[in-house]
């Protein structure tokens, strides 16, 4: 298993910037794909009730024609910065079935009109990884949305990267948060082939876990078959102990 295919959602400036960066030092690990698209709300002269518009639905049906040539132009100026990206990160423009190794990271532009949030997570389950920002404290409401859309629906992984500390090089250090549950299960295979790249991958379990949940040892365990250099941790709770508490203080 490794990763070939990156969908990096490119819906506006600083966010797609954010997930171009990131994506590019995954896609020159793992010599990948980054399928860059710029998916914008559908608009139509008349608008179906049940689709999030994120303005009043009467100023787009009196404003039809200005608000299609105000959302061309910004998908002009988002397609310019991924150009210049591609340029900076040294990732060349190429469409993703023309893709191959030898051809190390490269980066295709998708304009395409189709309903938020539904359609992004569609086209995430055909690549191996979405790479996201993340929202801030007081992002609108429709952005979280957007991104648990893409995590629940898509059946692929997510990677949401800080917005405030760019991602210059592939991590070195991975940590695995473990409670023994499906969901901590499906992200270690999910997350292979980034674990088997980094030189540590710590593995922690914050407080008693179920009775019949395997301990982060067994976790340990398995990833050496598959030759991940591995630590774990046990802390245990304390009285006043928050379990994301202690599990964030690990990872800082």
């Amino acid at each position: 298993m490794t990763i070939k295919k990156l969908m990096i959602p490119f819906l506006e400036l600083e966010t797609g910037q954010c997930a171009f960066n990131a994506g590019a030092v995954f896609a020159k690990a793992f010599k990948a794909h980054l399928d860059v698209i710029h998916m914008r709300q559908r608009i139509t002269a008349s608008l179906p009730d049940n689709i999030y518009y994120p303005i009043p639905a009467t100023n787009i049906e009196e404003n039809f024609h200005i608000l299609t040539e105000a959302t061309n132009q910004v998908a002009a100026g988002l397609k310019k910065e991924f150009e210049r990206l591609c340029g900076d990160r040294s990732v060349s423009i190429l469409e993703h079935v023309a893709h191959a190794d030898d051809r190390g990271a490269t980066a295709s532009w998708d304009d395409v009109e189709k309903t938020l949030p539904h359609d992004l997570a569609m086209r995430a389950r055909v690549a191996d990884m979405t790479v996201l920002a993340r929202p801030d404290n007081h992002a609108q409401s429709h952005t979280m949305d957007l991104i648990e859309e893409i995590i629940f629906q898509s059946g692929q992984p997510v990677l949401i990267v800080d917005k405030d500390r760019a991602m210059e090089e592939f991590p070195k250090t991975v940590m695995v948060a473990w409670d023994g549950g499906r969901e901590a299960a499906r992200a270690v295979s999910a997350a292979l082939p980034i674990l088997r790249q980094a030189e540590t991958v710590i593995i922690v379990a914050v407080g008693d876990l179920a009775w019949d949940a395997e301990p982060p040892q067994s976790v340990a365990a398995f990833l050496k078959l598959h030759g991940v250099h591995t630590i774990h941790m046990h802390p245990r709770l304390e009285k006043h102990d928050q379990a994301e508490e202690v599990l964030l203080g690990h990872a800082k």
